[in-house]
């Protein structure tokens, strides 16, 4: 057994099953032994997962890079009339998801920009066609963002805009949106968006109406060590109070093509402080996901060893990261299941509510 030098007391805090408080959290965000950090969080990853590596076959859909909001942070919005602006039409879109239909996805995620001039109705027949043609594959759409516009831009109450999405064939909710709840830096990276608080509220009316979700941070940009923490202690506030939430998704912050391009990207020893912390301080959340198209595929590997044991999707035809400079090319199938092997892992191919079944491998 591992003797722990740097956190003795940390580490019999945890192996007590004993919750860890916002100083404890700190303390590890600037841990300088990463054999001990990797290892504690190794020691609850294996407790809740054992040695299976969660992943989806998964293709995205972002219906629109026009946006009314002007985020400083963000390189994939644009403004009518400027190149490269796009809204794909339904026929468009029910042909791109029977493409990656045929390659044998059994998920599709749905995001995109706030549109001004879309209805609630075009996003009810998005569902429903989807569905109507492949019954069987999962819908992960709107983020919190999306959801509170689609609420304000139909003079709707956000109860009536989530359940009649769900009726639609809405199956979940994505993490996106969170950014960094802290409101000195949002007010900088992206003042016209919904605050932090907001963005918790629709999720816990998301889980109200028995739709379960998954939570970011983007980091690596104007925050502070203690603006991260906090932010996880938001998210462990409520995930206790509904439980609703699946996966925590730390996204590092791309500076290429924004506002910010001047700041460095997250160094490695940032990226493995955020998610052996998060593993270990999210006590509560089932899930730690680290996405392939916001680290080079070194980092995705060790990641394993820090607390991570959901690698994300295959996200045929993701647009957002690849907007702000990201080059990782993404994984087939075959290629992430591969990786996970050669790391000495179970490869475990689930949907994003974690089911696991027979009929997954029927789908590919």
């Amino acid at each position: 057994m591992m003797q722990f030098r740097e956190f003795p007391e940390l580490a019999k805090k945890i192996e007590r099953g004993l919750r860890l408080d916002p100083e404890d959290a700190l303390r590890l965000m600037r841990a300088k032994n990463f054999p001990e950090l990797g290892a504690l969080a190794t020691r609850i990853r294996e407790k809740l997962h054992g040695k299976k590596i969660y992943w989806t076959h998964s293709m995205n859909v972002n219906y629109t890079n026009l946006c009314v909001h002007t985020c400083r942070f963000c390189a994939f919005s644009k403004k009518k009339g400027e190149p490269d602006a796009y809204a794909l039409t339904l026929d468009q879109i029910e042909e791109a998801v029977a493409d990656a239909a045929s390659a044998g996805i059994w998920e599709v995620h749905i995001v995109g920009g706030l549109h001004a001039d879309f209805s609630l109705a075009y996003y009810e027949e998005m569902l429903r066609r989807i569905k109507r043609r492949f019954p069987g594959i999962l819908i992960q759409a709107f983020t919190a963002v999306e959801l509170d516009f689609f609420s304000k831009t139909e003079h709707l109450s956000l109860d009536d805009v989530i359940r009649r999405l769900k009726d639609a064939g809405l199956d979940a909710v994505p993490g996106g949106g969170a950014e960094i709840f802290s409101e000195r830096p949002r007010k900088i990276l992206c003042e016209q968006k919904i605050s932090g608080e907001r963005w918790l509220e629709v999720h816990e009316r998301v889980h109200a109406a028995g739709l379960r979700s998954n939570a970011t941070l983007l980091y690596g940009h104007l925050e502070t060590i203690e603006e991260r923490v906090d932010h996880l202690v938001r998210l462990r506030n409520a995930q206790d109070r509904t439980k609703g939430f699946l996966a925590f998704v730390p996204l590092a912050f791309q500076p290429d093509c924004t506002e910010f391009s001047s700041l460095p990207r997250s160094a490695g020893a940032t990226d493995l402080r955020l998610l052996a912390v998060s593993r270990l301080f999210l006590d509560n959340f089932p899930h730690i996901r680290q996405l392939w198209n916001y680290v080079d595929e070194k980092m995705l590997q060790v990641s394993a060893a820090f607390g991570v044991d959901d690698f994300g999707g295959t996200n045929f035809d993701e647009r957002i990261a690849k907007a702000a400079g990201s080059n990782e090319r993404g994984y087939s199938r075959k290629e992430l299941e591969a990786l996970i092997g050669r790391l000495g892992y179970l490869s475990t191919p689930v949907d994003s509510l974690y089911r696991g079944h027979s009929s997954l491998r029927s789908r590919q």
